[in-house]
């Protein structure tokens, strides 16, 4: 008997070891407005399993977040994985947007597994992947205000980008509550639950190393000069910051040095990360400069945006360059998309204006990129139909429709499907709805076979490359997201090729064929005319000559030589 009571006694301490529960609350964006949401995590026993209890249900990427999340905590604390993890949103799952909430719930995962409290007055964003790094998130300042409205005293992000910084820096003159930053969950566990303080972050010590990176050898030919001019652009942004007090010559001197380093990264063939760095750091400079002139007239550049539309020029698509097109449409459709959901009416405060005008300064940049990639767009081929694509397009796009999308981008995604399909650029639908489907979907952190895989399509490859650059700075969650899209791209792109419709290219414009048709028969008839014109003088000739008779000779007189 002394053995099932020993086992039961185990059984008993190993249940109430998985006992426990812990709340929270996690900020969370409302339409334009910031709030905080109540998230419950309760430990029970079982085989180290999560179970989230949701209505309605979140989307898969905040269902990872949660995984990587509880993932990090149960290693950093040494957990026994026999205790599984049920995580409970309430009724307010669908206002927790993407993963977003991961840092925290990193945070209080920890907190439960150590049986220590949290301290209640501050609030935490930002992601986590499983080495517990903090990643950016988006409205950082409707978060910050609603933080701020529910009385907490400290707000804990990542390191934010400049643009969000100088937006953020005033905040605590402003509505009393001071914004921290951190790179890693361990320093916001030491602060939640130890006391230690976090380090605050100047402009300097924002800046980023230039990476040792190994030169990748299946780049896109053609592609960098997209690069270039995107990094072109945030040069001349940087050197026309005005020269008005310290802040912009930090500015300058940070964005000097980014310009820096994604030439560096072009240099070694990640031609799309350096372009995304590029374009990323031309809207936030094109808002910085607005937030220190100290106004952001917004319909101006609303204006501009549209003249830039107005003025894009579309290749002919054919068999050598259709995705070139196609990536082309897509930045278009995005850019429209943006403009289009964009409300500038108002009433704004000063700080809501500049959020609003660097969401206009994304469409701009895309049709920007859309105008570049266009131009990149190598000539020659037999014409593609696009008509050809439209079933496969419907296919996709109602397939993305069916997901439930709680992100906002991957809704976004799918308006310009839609944009696209009724526009008759069936290839950009087909991608924009890849796209969702594989953001719906969800990815296995155990492919990591997609990050050694070779693509075969243009878009492919180049999001595989950026794959590669992200796996390069232990970005390993993003780069292996970014490796199955690029995986997905590949599908499309090969379903494209089989349902392709062709023309053999024209040799000349219709109207040159035709005049030429008009000179042959003009050719033809001159030569008709002269043959019988010929004919004729021969006939007339023989008339004239062979026809008349010769004298006679007068019988019996002779001739001689010498005489006429």
């Amino acid at each position: 008997m002394r053995f099932p009571f020993l086992l039961m006694l185990m059984l008993s301490l190993a249940f109430a070891a998985c006992e426990g529960n812990i709340s929270y609350f996690v900020p969370a964006v409302v339409g334009n407005e910031g709030g905080l949401v109540n998230v419950s995590m309760s430990l029970i026993p079982g085989e180290g399993d999560v179970y989230a209890s949701v209505y309605p249900r979140t989307g898969l990427s905040t269902q990872e977040s949660i995984l990587e999340a509880v993932s990090y905590a149960a290693k950093a604390s040494g957990r026994d994985e026999r205790c599984s993890l049920i995580v409970d949103f309430g009724k307010s799952a669908s206002e927790i947007d993407g993963p977003s909430a991961g840092a925290a719930m990193g945070v209080m995962a920890y907190a439960l597994f150590e049986g220590r409290d949290m301290r209640k007055d501050t609030v935490i964003t930002g992601t986590i992947d499983q080495a517990g790094n903090v990643g950016p998130v988006g409205g950082l300042y409707e978060k910050a205000r609603g933080a701020a409205q529910m009385g907490a005293k400290y707000f804990i992000t990542p390191v934010e980008s400049l643009y969000e910084a100088l937006i953020l820096r005033d905040f605590k003159q402003k509505y009393g509550i001071e914004i921290l930053q951190a790179r890693n969950v361990k320093d916001v566990i030491g602060f939640m639950l130890y006391g230690r303080e976090l380090d605050r972050q100047d402009l300097s010590a924002k800046k980023r190393d230039i990476p040792a990176l190994d030169e990748y050898t299946d780049a896109v030919a053609g592609f960098g000069s997209v690069a270039r001019e995107m990094i072109r652009l945030e040069s001349e942004e940087t050197a026309s910051m005005p020269d008005d007090g310290e802040d912009s010559e930090e500015i300058r001197d940070f964005f000097g040095n980014e310009v820096d380093r994604q030439e560096g990264i072009l240099g070694k063939g990640y031609a799309f990360s350096a372009a995304n760095e590029a374009f990323l750091n031309y809207i936030d400079l094109s808002t910085i400069e607005r937030i220190l002139n100290g106004s952001a007239d917004l319909g101006a550049k609303k204006k501009e945006a549209r003249d830039c539309l107005a003025g894009l020029k579309r290749p002919a698509m054919t068999d050598s360059n259709f995705e070139w097109v196609i990536g082309s449409d897509l930045r278009e459709a995005w850019a429209r998309e943006r403009l289009n959901s964009t409300d500038i009416d108002g009433p704004f405060l000063a700080d809501e204006s500049f959020i609003v005008y660097n969401e206009l300064m994304y469409a701009q940049a895309w049709c920007l990129v859309s105008k570049e990639i266009a131009r990149a767009a190598p000539a020659g081929g037999n014409e593609v139909d696009e008509s050809g694509w439209k079933e496969l397009a419907t296919a996709k796009i109602g397939e993305a429709g069916a997901l439930d999308l709680p992100d906002q981008d991957s809704q976004s995604k799918l308006r310009s499907a839609r944009y696209s399909f009724d526009h008759g650029r069936y290839g950009a639908a087909i991608f924009d709805a890849a796209y969702v489907i594989a953001a719906g979907e969800g990815y296995d952190g155990n492919d990591t076979g997609a990050l050694s895989e070779k693509r075969v399509s243009m878009w492919g490859r180049i999001y595989q490359s950026h794959a590669a650059f992200l796996h390069s700075q232990n970005q390993t969650a993003a780069a292996l997201r970014t490796a199955i899209f690029a995986r997905t791209l590949d599908q499309a792109a090969g379903q494209m090729r089989k349902s392709m419709v062709t023309s053999a290219p024209a040799a000349e414009e219709p109207e040159q064929q035709q005049g030429q048709a008009d000179y042959s028969l003009y050719y033809a008839l001159a030569a008709g005319i002269l043959f019988l014109l010929v004919i004729a003088l021969i006939i007339l000739i023989r008339g004239i000559y062979g026809g008349r008779k010769r004298p006679l000779k007068a019988y019996g007189t002779g001739q001689k030589k010498g005489r006429a």
